[in-house]
């Protein structure tokens, strides 16, 4: 596989568990003590905003590659 569509797939894997998942499993334990609720959002909402920062980055620096050349 290019090494560009599995960057690609992990970035999208990345925000959507991230971004979508966290607060999905936030709410799947209503039950859970409000430091653990938290925590299920947070880990996965770091994930994700990491995810988006190097959907950015690959990005730009494709776009520099493109200009380059």
């Amino acid at each position: 596989m290019d090494h560009e569509k599995v960057i690609t797939i992990a970035i999208l894997v990345g925000l959507f568990g991230g971004l979508v998942g966290g607060p999905v499993a936030s709410l799947a334990d209503y039950y859970a003590s409000p430091e653990k609720r938290l925590w299920l959002f947070m880990a996965p909402e770091i994930i994700g905003f990491i995810c988006a920062g190097m959907m950015v980055h690959y990005g730009k620096s494709k776009k520099k590659e493109k200009q380059e050349a």
